[in-house]
Protein backbone atom coordinates (compact mmCIF):
# COMPACT_ATOMS: atom_id res chain seq x y z
CA UNK A 1 0.00 0.00 0.00
CA UNK A 2 1.37 3.52 -1.06
CA UNK A 3 -0.60 6.89 0.22
CA UNK A 4 -0.57 9.78 -2.57
CA UNK A 5 -1.22 12.65 -0.39
CA UNK A 6 -1.87 15.53 -2.92
CA UNK A 7 1.10 17.63 -4.12
CA UNK A 8 0.93 21.35 -2.09
CA UNK A 9 3.58 24.25 -2.47
CA UNK A 10 4.27 27.50 -0.81
CA UNK A 11 4.67 29.72 -3.68
CA UNK A 12 6.67 33.21 -2.42
CA UNK A 13 4.87 36.18 -3.68
CA UNK A 14 5.57 39.70 -2.85
CA UNK A 15 9.28 41.19 -2.28
CA UNK A 16 12.29 40.91 0.36
CA UNK A 17 10.34 43.50 2.27
CA UNK A 18 7.39 42.41 2.13
CA UNK A 19 7.29 38.69 1.36
CA UNK A 20 3.96 36.70 0.95
CA UNK A 21 2.67 33.50 0.50
CA UNK A 22 0.10 31.24 -1.02
CA UNK A 23 -0.76 28.07 -0.96
CA UNK A 24 -0.77 25.71 -4.05
CA UNK A 25 -1.65 21.97 -5.06
CA UNK A 26 -0.31 20.60 -8.18
CA UNK A 27 -2.27 17.07 -10.12
CA UNK A 28 0.75 14.64 -11.54
CA UNK A 29 1.26 17.11 -15.08
CA UNK A 30 1.47 20.54 -12.44
CA UNK A 31 -1.88 22.02 -13.00
CA UNK A 32 -2.26 24.30 -9.84
CA UNK A 33 -4.79 25.14 -8.05
CA UNK A 34 -4.65 27.97 -5.62
CA UNK A 35 -6.26 27.79 -1.79
CA UNK A 36 -8.88 30.08 -0.81
CA UNK A 37 -9.25 29.86 3.12
CA UNK A 38 -12.12 32.60 3.41
CA UNK A 39 -14.11 29.86 0.93
CA UNK A 40 -12.54 26.67 2.03
CA UNK A 41 -11.94 26.20 -1.57
CA UNK A 42 -9.25 25.50 -3.99
CA UNK A 43 -9.60 27.51 -7.16
CA UNK A 44 -7.74 27.68 -10.85
CA UNK A 45 -7.68 31.29 -10.20
CA UNK A 46 -4.28 32.66 -8.57
CA UNK A 47 -5.85 35.84 -7.87
CA UNK A 48 -8.70 34.09 -5.29
CA UNK A 49 -5.84 32.38 -3.13
CA UNK A 50 -5.48 33.59 0.32
CA UNK A 51 -2.14 35.66 0.68
CA UNK A 52 -0.54 35.19 3.38
CA UNK A 53 1.99 37.32 5.29
CA UNK A 54 3.09 35.49 8.32
CA UNK A 55 5.10 32.48 7.12
CA UNK A 56 4.39 30.26 9.96
CA UNK A 57 0.56 30.43 8.95
CA UNK A 58 0.83 29.80 6.01
CA UNK A 59 2.78 26.59 7.10
CA UNK A 60 0.28 25.14 9.64
CA UNK A 61 -2.46 25.46 7.29
CA UNK A 62 -0.24 23.82 4.32
CA UNK A 63 0.10 20.88 7.05
CA UNK A 64 -3.58 20.50 8.34
CA UNK A 65 -4.29 20.40 4.43
CA UNK A 66 -2.18 17.60 4.02
CA UNK A 67 -3.26 15.87 7.40
CA UNK A 68 -6.76 16.06 5.33
CA UNK A 69 -5.74 14.14 2.90
CA UNK A 70 -4.50 11.30 5.95
CA UNK A 71 -7.86 11.21 7.36
CA UNK A 72 -9.00 7.56 8.31
CA UNK A 73 -5.20 6.21 7.91
CA UNK A 74 -4.17 4.56 11.56
CA UNK A 75 -1.46 7.31 13.22
CA UNK A 76 1.73 5.83 15.11
CA UNK A 77 3.59 8.61 16.85
CA UNK A 78 7.20 8.76 18.13
CA UNK A 79 9.06 11.23 20.04
CA UNK A 80 12.61 12.17 18.77
CA UNK A 81 14.33 14.40 21.32
CA UNK A 82 15.78 17.48 19.68
CA UNK A 83 17.84 19.58 21.85
CA UNK A 84 18.74 23.42 21.60
CA UNK A 85 21.45 24.90 23.16
CA UNK A 86 21.80 28.51 23.66
CA UNK A 87 25.19 30.16 24.96
CA UNK A 88 24.93 33.83 25.55
CA UNK A 89 22.43 35.49 27.86
CA UNK A 90 19.52 33.34 29.19
CA UNK A 91 16.04 34.32 27.63
CA UNK A 92 12.63 33.21 29.10
CA UNK A 93 10.93 30.91 27.95
CA UNK A 94 7.80 32.82 26.09
CA UNK A 95 10.82 34.66 23.89
CA UNK A 96 12.26 31.62 23.52
CA UNK A 97 9.58 29.73 21.72
CA UNK A 98 8.05 32.54 19.86
CA UNK A 99 11.82 32.42 18.10
CA UNK A 100 11.73 29.10 17.52
CA UNK A 101 8.63 29.15 16.08
CA UNK A 102 9.84 32.25 13.72
CA UNK A 103 13.36 30.47 12.62
CA UNK A 104 13.06 26.73 13.14
CA UNK A 105 12.04 24.52 9.67
CA UNK A 106 12.38 21.31 9.97
CA UNK A 107 12.47 19.87 6.09
CA UNK A 108 12.60 16.30 4.74
CA UNK A 109 14.34 15.11 1.96
CA UNK A 110 11.65 13.70 0.25
CA UNK A 111 12.38 13.00 -3.46
CA UNK A 112 15.31 11.27 -1.99
CA UNK A 113 14.28 9.40 0.39
CA UNK A 114 10.27 9.17 -0.49
CA UNK A 115 7.86 10.52 1.90
CA UNK A 116 8.06 7.28 4.93
CA UNK A 117 8.99 3.68 4.87
CA UNK A 118 6.81 2.04 2.46
CA UNK A 119 3.17 2.35 2.99
CA UNK A 120 3.61 4.84 5.37
CA UNK A 121 3.63 8.97 4.96
CA UNK A 122 5.89 10.84 7.34
CA UNK A 123 4.81 13.88 8.92
CA UNK A 124 6.95 16.18 10.98
CA UNK A 125 5.89 18.13 14.12
CA UNK A 126 7.49 20.78 16.36
CA UNK A 127 5.66 21.60 19.12
CA UNK A 128 7.74 24.60 20.35
CA UNK A 129 5.00 25.52 22.74
CA UNK A 130 5.89 22.72 24.62
CA UNK A 131 9.38 23.88 25.14
CA UNK A 132 10.85 23.80 28.92
CA UNK A 133 14.38 23.92 30.51
CA UNK A 134 16.55 20.56 30.09
CA UNK A 135 17.04 19.56 33.85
Amino acid sequence: MSLTPPILSLIKRGNDKFPRYLIAKGDPIRNPVYWDSDNSVWSEDESKATVYANITQALWDHHDLMMESLEGQPCHRYVAPMYIELYGKKPDLPQLRDWLEKAVRIVMNSPQYNNGPEGSFGVLIADFERTEEAK
